[in-house]
C-alpha cells in the first residue's frame, strides 16, 4: 500500500509573509487621502494687508505711495478666495478642499480675515487657492453666505461677481478698482501657488491646529507686469482689458509670511 505523506504549512514563512503585507497595507493607509478630516478645522489661515513688499501694515485712513510715487489712501480692500489645496512637492501629495466653499476676505472686517479649514494631517510645503468666483456661480444670480449680494461684491446676473476690490482716495482724486469678468478674454479668475518661507513646513498633527500668516500687498495692484496709474485710470469697474491687467498684477500680491505649528 502506498503511504500518502500529509502536507504541512511552512508556518515561519507564512508568518513573515503576513507581517510584510500588514506593513504594506499600513503604509498605504497612512499616505492615501481617502477620508475626510475628523475635526472641523486644523489650520487657520490669517490674511494680513500690507504695502511696500510686505514691510508696512496697511491701515485704512493712512496714506501710502505706490510704485509711480502716487499717494493713495485705501478705504476698501477685499477679495474672494476658494478651492484651497495643500501640497507636498516632494511626495506629490495634494489635499484639496471643497471647491464650492467661498470666502470673502474683507480687511474692514477682522473676523473675515481668518479662514478655518480642515486638512488631513501631513507635512506640506505649498499652498494653492483660487482668487475670485467660478463661472457657474457668476451666472446663478445672487446667493447666500459669502456670495450674498449684500456683501457689496455682486454686479448682476450678466457680469456676475466682483472678484476683488480696492478703493480709496489719491492725489489724483478718488479711485475705484472693482475687478470682475469670467468669460473668454475677460476672465480674471486666478489660481496661485505660494511657497513657504525657507525651512518652514506645515506639519499638521492629528488633533492639533496650525496657523499660516498670508500677506496681501496692495501696492501690487498697480505694478508688474502691467503699469496701472491712478492718475490715468482712476476707475476700473467693468470687465475688460484693464480689469484683466489689474488681476494679473494682484495675483502676485500674496506671500506666506510664516507658519506656526502646534
Amino acid at each position: 500500500m502506498k503511504l500518502i505523506t500529509p502536507r504541512y504549512f511552512n508556518f515561519p514563512k507564512l508568518f513573515i509573509g503576513l507581517l510584510f503585507f500588514a506593513a504594506v497595507f499600513s503604509c498605504q493607509k497612512e499616505l492615501h487621502f481617502d477620508k475626510a478630516p475628523e475635526n472641523d478645522h486644523n489650520i487657520i489661515l490669517k490674511f494680513k494687508p500690507v504695502v511696500q513688499y510686505d514691510s508696512i501694515p496697511l491701515v485704512f485712513g493712512k496714506t501710502y505711495t505706490n510704485y509711480f510715487k502716487e499717494k493713495y489712501t485705501p478705504t476698501a480692500f477685499k477679495f474672494y478666495v476658494h478651492a484651497f489645496a495643500m501640497i507636498n512637492v516632494d511626495s506629490n501629495k495634494v489635499f484639496r478642499t471643497a471647491s464650492d466653499k467661498y470666502y470673502l476676505v474683507d480687511f474692514a472686517d477682522s473676523a473675515s480675515t481668518e479662514i478655518k479649514i480642515a486638512i488631513l494631517p501631513y507635512v506640506y510645503n505649498r499652498i494653492s487657492f483660487t482668487i475670485g468666483v467660478d463661472s457657474a456661480q457668476n451666472v446663478s444670480g445672487g446667493q447666500t453666505g459669502a456670495l450674498d449680494p449684500a456683501k457689496g461684491m455682486f454686479w448682476n446676473s450678466t457680469d456676475g461677481y466682483i472678484m476683488a476690490k480696492l478703493e480709496g482716495t489719491s492725489s489724483a482724486g478718488n479711485f475705484q478698482y472693482n475687478i470682475g469678468g469670467f468669460q473668454g478674454a475677460n476672465n480674471v479668475i486666478k489660481t496661485v501657488t505660494l511657497l513657504f518661507p525657507y525651512a518652514q513646513n506645515l506639519d499638521l498633527k492629528p488633533g492639533k491646529t496650525s496657523e499660516m500668516f498670508i500677506t496681501a500687498d496692495a501696492n501690487d495692484w498697480f505694478y508688474n507686469p502691467h503699469d496701472i496709474k491712478i492718475s490715468a485710470n482712476p476707475v476700473i469697474t467693468t470687465p475688460g482689458l484693464l480689469a484683466t491687467q489689474v488681476a494679473e498684477n494682484y495675483s502676485k500680491m500674496f506671500t506666506v509670511d510664516s507658519v506656526a505649528n502646534q
